[in-house]
């Protein structure tokens, strides 16, 4: 036991000789804008996805009802779950209530740029676990 102590006290010992404050770190804040941006535009394009689907979600409806298939197929084809409905407008309501309590958070305490993007990525994370903890409970 002696030895595993004077073997662990002698390697920490350069370490704890070393130890020193450092200096400001160097925050390059075109790193910081080409995040914010790479970001913006995945929310913008997915929210565009979410229209190009609903568009041609439309145009096959329209197709089947004008091909004159039949009732049990055209029901088949065009039916709408309501839960999917539901899952995909709380699934939009927790992304912009995370981001939103982030920014708001954000605004109130001033926060430099890194404390900003943690606490915008945890409130964000957190809107999820809200999702996720929704869709589990619906699932049951």
């Amino acid at each position: 036991m002696k030895k595993i102590l004077l073997i662990l006290s002698t390697a920490l010992f350069p370490t704890l000789a070393n130890a020193q404050t450092q200096g400001s770190m160097h925050i390059d804040r075109d790193q910081i804008a080409l995040a914010v941006t790479v970001l913006i535009i995945a929310v913008i394009l997915a929210f565009l996805l979410e229209l190009v689907k609903r568009y041609l979600d439309y145009r096959l409806k329209e197709k089947v009802v004008e091909s004159g298939v039949t009732q049990e197929l055209a029901s088949l084809l065009l039916h709408r779950d309501q839960q999917d409905l539901l899952r995909t407008c709380i699934k939009w309501l927790a992304i912009f209530l995370g981001l939103a309590c982030g920014f708001t958070i954000v605004a109130v305490a001033q926060l430099p740029i890194w404390g900003a993007l943690a606490v915008i990525a945890f409130c964000l994370s957190g809107g999820f676990l809200g999702y996720y903890l929704f869709l589990k409970k619906s699932v049951h």
